[in-house]
């Protein structure tokens, strides 16, 4: 199996179109971090890191997306840095002594309800978020307390669920005779790490106006100026970039890759092209859930998700060939006291330790299971 190390000659070995489709959209620099290790500090080096060799010349690669401009640094060796963690209870114990106080499982008498009531699917039931940073702000939330107590069937479930609460808003801005643009967005962030300040599962449900949130306008206008500039969409030329070199599950309505750029650990897009995304949500989230519990088996307990939708209704900007599209993210150790995100991150570029090229095989063998 191939490592993100050997990406440079994986590009090397490509012909015709996919060679000329990755190196439009791709750069890609490989280089050697090189260090002195102490004698006195080698067998710890050894201990921790495998290989004092390795230690003190380190591969490094840093991909950028010439059209979106995100990138990454790669260095595996990150990875196994020792990090601080919470000592005392363990995270399945956390969680339960949590459900006695909580008003997410009594959610009809303890959360607050949207103006036009309350929407109920199967194993969930919409709130309106106390403290609003939109003003179409709510929850999806599941019966179950444990938010790592799921599957690809409940998830489905809860997107069909933000789905229909999509629609209710969009019906209750038209009557209110509102007429600027709108734009749908669901995100879900599980347990601290992620941002999460309520232990019970929680899907967040957003609808905003004028124009979509900043990253999927941004996203929206790379792809616009990408159409025009090379005549293709450029979402079907991500696809055909990544499996290229092999980083492509596909399943017949949607394609799974591990991101080449991804903003953190084990980041995974979920691509579903066609018309009615909102029809399509129960779709993608089951795909959705295949990703998360192929995350979870490999040790996840802190995750991100966000999903880009086109706006369902008339808007003044061209979104052909926008397709549906999940993002999901391991955020790490859910005890975890070092964050996983710092300088870097916030102002430079991402430093991620997970291979791309391993979890693409965690994912064959996990999501096309079952389809």
């Amino acid at each position: 199996m191939p490592r993100i190390t050997d990406i440079g000659s994986l590009v090397q070995g490509l012909k015709g179109y996919p060679r000329t489709i990755f190196n439009r959209l791709f750069d890609i620099r490989e280089y050697t971090g090189e260090l002195v290790l102490p004698e006195g500090i080698r067998n710890w080096a050894g201990e921790k890191f495998g290989d004092p060799a390795a230690v003190e010349k380190q591969r490094l690669v840093k991909i950028t997306n010439r059209v979106t401009l995100e990138g990454t640094l790669f260095n595996n060796l990150r990875g196994m840095r020792p990090l601080s963690r919470a000592g005392g209870k363990r995270l399945g114990e956390i969680i339960e002594e949590q459900r006695e106080n909580c008003a997410f499982c009594r959610p009809r008498e303890k959360t607050t309800a949207d103006i036009f009531g309350r929407l109920a699917g199967n194993g969930a039931i919409t709130a309106a978020n106390v403290a609003k940073y939109d003003r179409w702000h709510g929850l999806i939330i599941p019966d179950e307390h444990n938010p790592l107590t799921f599957d690809s069937g409940r998830v489905a479930e809860y997107f069909a669920l933000a789905g229909r609460w999509f629609q209710r808003v969009l019906e209750q801005a038209g009557a209110g005779g509102e007429k600027e643009p709108l734009y749908p967005f669901l995100m879900w962030n599980c347990l601290w790490p992620a941002g999460s300040s309520v232990v019970h599962g929680h899907l967040q449900v957003t609808v905003t106006g004028g124009m979509h949130y900043p990253k999927i306008e941004q996203l929206r206008r790379a792809g616009q100026a990408y159409r025009e500039c090379f005549g293709t969409n450029y979402f079907g030329d991500l696809c055909v970039a990544h499996r290229a070199v092999g980083l492509v599950v596909e399943t017949g309505e949607a394609w799974y890759f591990p991101s080449l750029t991804p903003v953190k650990e084990k980041e995974t897009w979920i691509i579903m092209a066609g018309e009615s995304a909102l029809a399509r949500l129960h779709r993608l989230g089951r795909a959705v859930g295949r990703v998360l519990e192929c995350l979870r088996q490999t040790g996840t307990t802190s995750f991100n998700v966000a999903v880009y939708l086109p706006p369902p209704g008339p808007v003044p900007e061209d979104w052909e060939g926008f397709p549906l599209l999940a993002r999901v993210v391991d955020r790490g150790d859910a005890l975890g006291r070092t964050a996983d995100f710092g300088g870097m991150e916030l102002y430079a570029a991402s430093v991620v330790s997970a291979d791309p090229f391993t979890l693409a095989q965690r994912l064959r063998d996990s999501v096309t299971t079952g389809v």
